[in-house]
């Protein structure tokens, strides 16, 4: 027995097929005869169960997709606390490894393990980290170690018509101003020897090269009288 009044394949209509279908079906209703609305009303709700499914499978989805999107976040914050874990130890060891430059005899530049080596090159310029607000320096400090940085942005924006007619430029001017360190005045100080503001630390620094080693431990060497022999005995080969 049938239980549509259509032939549509229910199951075969996406989400969207299935809430035209049951609106089609639902404003037919006054129109047809008591038994057709038995049959309306059967596939009614054939459709409701299968679009009810579908709205179903929607949830699923969106939830399943929000639950990978949050374990992405977390998983990136991870690996970003990893990241700035790893960029602070290389800081520290290569920081150790300038220090222990200093033990070196003043001709030396290699600092040297069992396999492996360092080899230091002295950079041409200090370095220089500030840890501190330029705000927070006294106003003597300010006004030796500090220089007044401005910049200047302009927006343009046009108007034109379709066939490329200009109809309005407009120009608009953004400047900023701000307090910044002289890093070429702090540099001097340091050299000099002159109290710097606190949080600011200058350094010599080196580029570091790692290199592997190789033993140095040779084998037997081959008399030349022997090694001649060798030759001679491949060539007759």
């Amino acid at each position: 027995m049938s239980t549509q009044i259509t032939k549509t394949k229910l199951d075969k209509l996406n989400i969207l097929e299935l809430y035209q279908h049951y609106d089609v079906l639902e404003r037919s209703r006054p129109l047809l005869s008591a038994d057709s609305l038995e049959l309306v009303q059967a596939e009614l709700e054939q459709c409701a169960t299968l679009r009810s499914e579908k709205v179903d499978r929607l949830y699923y989805a969106l939830a399943s997709h929000e639950d990978a999107l949050e374990r992405i976040k977390k998983e990136k914050e991870l690996i970003d606390d990893a990241k700035k874990h790893h960029e602070s130890q290389v800081g520290q060891i290569k920081r150790l490894i300038c220090w222990l430059r200093r033990a070196l005899p003043l001709d030396s530049n290699r600092i040297k393990g069992k396999n492996y080596e360092f080899v230091l090159s002295r950079q041409r310029q200090l370095s220089v980290e500030i840890h501190s607000s330029v705000e927070d320096w006294e106003p003597e400090e300010q006004q030796k170690y500090c220089v007044v940085q401005t910049v200047t942005t302009t927006k343009e924006t046009v108007l034109t018509s379709l066939d490329g007619k200009v109809l309005e430029r407009k120009t608009e001017p953004k400047t900023k101003t701000e307090l910044i360190p002289n890093i070429d005045a702090l540099r001097d100080a340091y050299s000099e020897g002159q109290i710097i503001p606190k949080g600011v630390r200058v350094e010599q620094n080196y580029s570091i090269r790692k290199n592997r080693l190789f033993s140095d431990k040779r084998v037997d060497s081959i008399s030349s009288d022997n090694l001649e022999g060798l030759l001679q005995q491949s060539e007759s080969a």
